[in-house]
């Protein structure tokens, strides 16, 4: 599920190139346009919540947030159906969009309360 370092490389850059695009489009195919959406539109949170001093990474999909535990899990039907299930791919296009936006420090910062996070991880955790 790691990109590799010239992945990251590619990623971390301030403009993508032609080449950079063509690249990803390849290996992810519409996963990456997606990703890429979700990055440059603002729909990837990281939360952040005090006092526990906790990190959540919540990606915004087409119908609701997707809790993102990076390079591990999805909330989202997709990754449960074809990462776990048929193992046709390792990560769902919310995974991707979460790599990305670490990468590039693209994404909303939000600090929140321990009481909120235990609200919201009801929501989140619902696989769908």
């Amino acid at each position: 599920m790691s990109l590799s370092l010239s992945e990251v490389r590619m990623l971390s850059r301030k403009d993508l190139t032609q080449k950079d695009i063509e690249y990803f489009r390849t290996k992810y195919g519409k996963r990456f346009v997606r990703a890429l959406r979700a990055v440059e539109e603002g729909r990837v949170k990281k939360y952040h919540f005090l006092p526990s001093d906790t990190t959540k990474w919540v990606v915004q999909g087409n119908t609701r947030e997707y809790l993102v535990n990076p390079e591990v899990f999805c909330t989202c039907r997709s990754f449960y159906q074809s990462a776990v299930i048929a193992r046709e791919i390792d990560m769902c296009y919310h995974m991707l969009a979460q790599r990305i936006a670490a990468f590039r420090n693209q994404y909303v910062a939000i600090k929140s309360s321990d009481a909120e996070r235990r609200r919201l991880y009801a929501q989140w955790r619902k696989v769908g």
